[in-house]
């Protein structure tokens, strides 16, 4: 077990463990939705800097999982699009990332996914299938928000359902995305001194918890109406940055 959780009150451990259960299950049945719930609700009570951490080694773990499921609706000029995008973003994040003060970064992630569940909520939809560069300048905003809040998945999924992408395709795009994003994070955090053997620890000890939920949340995604899960995924990510706004605005 590692010494951080040790000293964590066990209020605090309640919430990162909600946290973790409830961002598992998204991820199993939407394929996205982990790093925002994770990040969002970690950040309420622990270091950003951390949360981010131990996410992107978890979406790792989740993507390898759900590989061999979505494989054959990958659409794989999207993902590369994407990732030519995200690459140059992330160079970006990251240094926002080591500079910017916790405080200032928890309010600004907040919002950032107050705004972005607003617009998934509200059904926002593109006037037009977007083209490759329309593509490629989304992964760049996406490997911003990756870099600075570990949250890179959220652009991408506001952009592919208002592309008008099936669920089954979202779903299959985003968990090819998130591995070869994670993958690349991975190694741009730890040259940054952000993830470190105490993050690959946590980790390990989340992954049971991040495995059940995963299964659970894609039983519930063959048997269930994709629109119930995700108002309530949506519902769930508006409460959480509500929470940390008002939890900022008050320190």
């Amino acid at each position: 077990m590692p010494l951080f959780f040790s000293t964590l009150s066990p209020f605090t451990l309640c919430v990162m463990l909600g946290g973790l259960i409830l961002g598992s299950l998204a991820r199993g049945y939407s394929g996205f939705g982990f790093s925002a719930v994770l990040v969002s609700s970690w950040s309420l009570v622990t270091d950003p800097g951390k949360a981010i951490a131990v996410t992107v080694l978890l979406e790792i773990a989740a993507s390898v999982i759900q590989a061999f499921s979505v494989w054959k609706d990958i659409p794989w000029k999207r993902v590369l699009l994407l990732m030519g995008g995200a690459i140059p973003g992330m160079v970006l994040g990251v240094r926002v990332l080591t500079s910017v003060p916790v405080d200032t970064l928890k309010l600004g992630l907040s919002i950032f996914v107050l705004v972005a569940a607003l617009l998934l909520f509200q059904g926002w939809k593109l006037k037009a299938r977007a083209n490759d560069k329309g593509t490629f300048a989304v992964g760049i905003v996406s490997g911003i928000t990756n870099g600075a809040v570990g949250m890179g998945g959220l652009p991408v999924a506001l952009f592919l359902t208002a592309d008008g992408d099936s669920p089954t395709k979202i779903r299959a795009a985003v968990t090819a995305y998130f591995f070869l994003l994670d993958m690349v994070g991975l190694v741009m955090f730890s040259q940054a001194g952000i993830v470190s053997t105490e993050s690959f620890s946590m980790a390990l000890v989340a992954f049971p918890v991040l495995v059940i939920g995963m299964v659970l949340g894609t039983r519930h995604f063959l048997g269930a109406t994709p629109a119930g899960f995700r108002r309530v995924t949506l519902f769930m990510l508006m409460g959480i940055a509500l929470a940390g706004i008002v939890r900022s605005l008050l320190a």
